[in-house]
């Protein structure tokens, strides 16, 4: 998967710099170049390996040696004001990320949730902490049950049927606790939903998957309010140990056979795909049942 992990294509210059432009600031475009870079060279380095790689520009905060997450400063002018009034830490950017995008293969978009980040370790960390969705740049985190492994199984999966995989947050920054950040995210609702736009309109996605109710909330309006935008878009649960009671009951499958990572794995790429090869299922508008709607509307077409 390294060769595949933010492979070159059109997002290699596209995606920094829309990061730059309505983010980060476009004074840090070169970092993020440099960021990129520092991902993909060493999408298979252990922590001791990656102390090696680390620069005075892109480190972690304290010299944390249990992360790859580094530390920029937010130039934007907005967000950078906003967040001097504010005067708290724990800020969390995920730079989307991204696998096997070529130029002929449908390309499916994971939204998760937010880039959450800890007060404990990031409390006093007035500089963004960046990181990517789920913590798929990071050897260690993705080999982890409870960290990215849930989620590398199934980009795994797409991959391997020969989709491309395009990862990214609904809400792109986290601050200082939940309380905060969801108070700061109605307060930019506006930015993050242009700024998602933006990224559908630049990867040209034929399906988008909201993983977990907040992504789902955010996209579902978002969806009906941009009829111009050519993907089907469909919520599911998110992918983490919390949401296993949800995964179990959303998938009728799932009640029968042992609720392992593979088997959610399998069963989430099978959906996915069989919507993109078949393209008969219409999505349906979230409301408080779609996801029990939506799974037996898929369930009976699978059954097929």
């Amino acid at each position: 998967m390294k060769d595949l992990f933010c492979n070159e294509c059109n997002l290699s210059t596209k995606i920094p710099q829309f990061i730059a432009e309505k983010l980060l600031g476009i004074d840090n475009l070169p970092l993020l170049d440099v960021r990129y870079e520092q991902m993909r060279n060493c999408y298979d380095y252990s922590y001791p390996q990656w102390q090696s790689v680390f620069t005075e520009d892109l480190k972690p905060f304290k010299g944390y040696d249990d992360t790859t997450a580094v530390t920029m400063p937010i130039k934007h002018p907005i967000f950078k004001t906003d967040f001097e009034e504010l005067d708290k830490g724990a800020i969390g950017v995920d730079l989307p990320t991204w696998f096997n995008v070529q130029n002929n293969n449908p390309i499916i978009m994971l939204i998760a949730q937010d880039p959450l980040r800890s007060i404990e370790s990031y409390g006093e960390c007035r500089d963004a902490v960046l990181s990517s969705p789920f913590g798929l740049h990071d050897a260690t985190h993705r080999g982890w049950k409870n960290g990215g492994m849930m989620v590398y199984e199934l980009v795994n999966r797409l991959v391997m049927a020969g989709y491309g995989v395009y990862l990214t947050d609904s809400r792109k920054y986290f601050v200082y606790n939940p309380v905060t950040t969801n108070r700061f995210a109605r307060l930019h609702k506006k930015e993050y939903l242009d700024i998602l736009k933006k990224e559908i309109e630049i990867t040209r996605p034929t399906l988008c998957v909201a993983l977990g109710r907040k992504a789902a909330k955010i996209m579902a309006p978002f969806v009906a309010e941009n009829r111009d935008l050519p993907p089907y878009y469909i919520p599911l649960p998110h992918l983490s140990g919390a949401a296993r009671g949800a995964i179990k009951a959303k998938f009728p499958k799932l009640q029968e056979i042992k609720l392992t990572y593979d088997n959610i794995a399998d069963e989430y790429a099978r959906i996915i795909t069989a919507i993109i090869e078949h393209n008969k299922i219409t999505p349906l508008p979230y409301c408080r049942d779609t996801l029990c709607s939506l799974i037996t509307h898929i369930g009976r077409y699978l059954a097929h």
